[in-house]
C-alpha cells in the first residue's frame, strides 16, 4: 500500500488526511515541507480556483483547478495547473481526484485569498 492508497482509504471513512507537500509547483501558496490536509470532496462541488489532490501520471499531486467540463451537472473532465507552472496540466477525470486541499490560514489571509484570485484571472 502506498501513500496515495493510505490517503484515499482515510479520507473515504470521512476524515481529513494529513501529507507533507513535495515541490515548488505552487509556490508560494504552499512550500516545499509544509503540512496540507486534504479533504473527501464531491467533484460537483469543484470550483475553478480550488487546489486539488489528483493522481496523476507523475504521481500524488497537489495543483489548482483552471478549468472543470460539466456534462449535464456532473464533472466529467478536471484541468489543473501549479501556481508557479508556465503550462496546465492534462485534463484528468474525477476518478483520479483524491480530494481538495481546504484554505488555510498563514500570515494574512487576505494575502493569501487576492494571490489566489489574481492567479486564477491571469489563468483565464
Amino acid at each position: 500500500m502506498n501513500a496515495g492508497d493510505v490517503i484515499e482509504a482515510v479520507l473515504e471513512s470521512g476524515h481529513r488526511a494529513r501529507f507533507t507537500a513535495t515541490g515548488d509547483s505552487m509556490y508560494p501558496f504552499i512550500r516545499s515541507g509544509e503540512q496540507l490536509e486534504v479533504e473527501p470532496v464531491d467533484p460537483r462541488e469543484l470550483r475553478r480556483g480550488d487546489v486539488v489532490l489528483a493522481r496523476l501520471p507523475r504521481g500524488l499531486t497537489a495543483h489548482r483547478i483552471v478549468g472543470l467540463e460539466r456534462r449535464g451537472g456532473e464533472v466529467i473532465s478536471i484541468t489543473t495547473r501549479g501556481d508557479n507552472c508556465d503550462t496546465e496540466d492534462a485534463p484528468f477525470s474525477p476518478a483520479q481526484l483524491v480530494g481538495r486541499i481546504p484554505l488555510r490560514r498563514r500570515g494574512n489571509l487576505v494575502t493569501i485569498i487576492a494571490l489566489a484570485r489574481r492567479w486564477v484571472r491571469r489563468a483565464r
